[in-house]
């Protein structure tokens, strides 16, 4: 071997080596990097008495006779099976899906008879419902440990349930029959806090299927409180009922699991996440198998921080939201997924819409909130023959307290327009009183990001 020879392959090989040194620091400082970053942030939140590790958040099963999801036909019925899009697995409660008359606002006798007819094959099943749910808890049946595997409940059963026990409810109150309405709206009141009785793990989908069978729920309601077709007994039931729902600390619960949830795929399903058909192709094509494992911190890292800055914008024990601390938190989601980076990228995909997660149930909040102020309103009216001068004139005898509206979290816009009609509204998300003005779409629908939500039927 020539002297020119081995001084090339001696430089290449120093070259070599200071290459391999210089990635080497550079790794080990990303990694320590990301790591301490991780480390303060994750140090911050425990000592707000929250975790951010998902081992927290696994359930322990409980006896299988005491599980309203483990009883005969409930998980088949009302649990959705992992990699399956059907909505509903067994029939003939499938058939519940069949009926267009579900949605169908206007309603006469004949109308509400027939309908109740057709419903009336499915009482067993009915029965079979409340049967489950006297068993004391309801968890989900499956495997907790991957949460991309952890079971969810079926969406389309539950809407489509909602709608149907809503509906007959609406025929009871026509045919003047309030106590058999109480009857469908208690059943789909306890199927829907069986779905979020046990606390963990609440995630994101959970409130939203909530939300969804509350809006039928409320709407029911809504109708029999502009029939005037409830009595005094239905009133008290329906407001206590009411005065139960809490969807805002639902939606912290459901934020602080997602964050795990997240963290936990970012440490141990990395593979699993970029092989999903539902990932972006450039993901796959960044090289990640070589990426610092800092890097991986600083995901989730950013992925703990912004659903921090969402969970801020909700006060859970007074129960309100703030729509400028929403949005703002959207923004910075935006902007900082704006471009796809190895630092960002399974943030930006673990991530979802917060803003609009907390303004749907902010607005669903302060419609179960105005139906139990507006029962405890028709109450006094059947006890005094008008409506009350405020509010307040409610407190004690009707209602303990009055919910505050969810956006100032200061009182309800009330005014009694004379003693058979009244004005009830919110703020709403825009966070500026329009004096009880709802804002239209071009479609002649609500919109939701502007005016004030009012209490009115049969909108939602």
């Amino acid at each position: 071997m020539n002297r020119s020879l081995k001084t090339v392959l001696w430089r290449t090989a120093i070259a070599v080596a200071i290459l391999a040194i210089l990635l080497g620091a550079f790794y080990a400082d990303q990694n320590a990097r990301g790591l301490n970053r991780w480390k303060q942030i994750e140090h911050e939140i425990n000592a707000r008495g929250v975790s951010v590790n998902w081992d927290d958040y696994i359930p322990t099963m409980p006896p299988t006779n005491d599980n309203f999801f483990a009883a005969p036909m409930m998980a088949e019925w009302f649990q959705r099976k992992n990699g399956s899009s059907a909505p509903v697995t067994s029939v003939p409660l499938g058939n519940l899906l069949d009926n267009p008359d579900n949605i169908v606002d206007l309603i006469d006798g004949s109308s509400a008879s027939n309908y109740l007819a057709w419903c009336a094959p499915f009482d067993s099943h009915f029965k079979l419902i409340r049967e489950a749910l006297s068993r004391p808890t309801a968890r989900l049946v499956g495997d907790y440990r991957k949460p991309s595997e952890v079971p969810i409940p079926n969406f389309v059963t539950y809407r489509a349930l909602g709608q149907v026990l809503a509906h007959r409810a609406k025929c009871h109150l026509v045919l003047d029959q309030p106590d058999r309405a109480l009857e469908d709206l208690t059943l789909l009141y306890a199927l829907n806090r069986a779905l979020v009785q046990d606390g963990k793990p609440i995630v994101l989908v959970t409130p939203m299927v909530h939300t969804a069978i509350l809006q039928p729920y409320v709407n029911a309601i809504a109708r029999g409180l502009d029939a005037r077709a409830l009595h005094e007994p239905e009133l008290a039931v329906l407001q206590r009922q009411l005065a139960n729902i809490h969807l805002l600390p639902l939606l912290v619960t459901a934020f602080e699991t997602e964050r795990a949830a997240a963290c936990r795929q970012v440490d141990s399903s990395i593979d699993d996440l970029l092989r999903s058909p539902t990932t972006p192709r450039q993901l796959t094509q960044l090289g990640w198998q070589f990426i610092p494992r800092g890097w991986m911190d600083e995901n989730k890292v950013l992925v703990a921080e912004i659903e921090e800055q969402m969970i801020e914008a909700i006060d859970a024990t007074n129960q309100t939201v703030s729509p400028t601390k929403a949005l703002a938190t959207n923004i910075r989601a935006n902007n900082a997924f704006q471009h796809t980076r190895p630092w960002n990228f399974i943030a930006a995909i673990c991530i979802p819409n917060f803003s609009k997660a907390a303004e749907t149930v902010a607005r669903e909040q302060t419609w179960v909130d105005q139906a139990r102020i507006v029962c405890a309103l028709e109450r006094y009216r059947l006890h005094n023959g008008q409506y009350p001068p405020t509010l307040a004139t409610l407190v004690p005898q009707f209602i303990d307290k009055i919910p505050n509206d969810v956006i100032t979290g200061k009182p309800m816009n009330y005014a009694r327009k004379d003693d058979q009609d009244f004005l009830l509204y919110s703020v709403g998300w825009n966070e500026v009183d329009d004096g009880g003005i709802t804002a239209r779409n071009g479609d002649g629908s609500e919109d939701r990001d502007r005016g004030d939500w009012v209490w009115h039927y049969p909108e939602l």
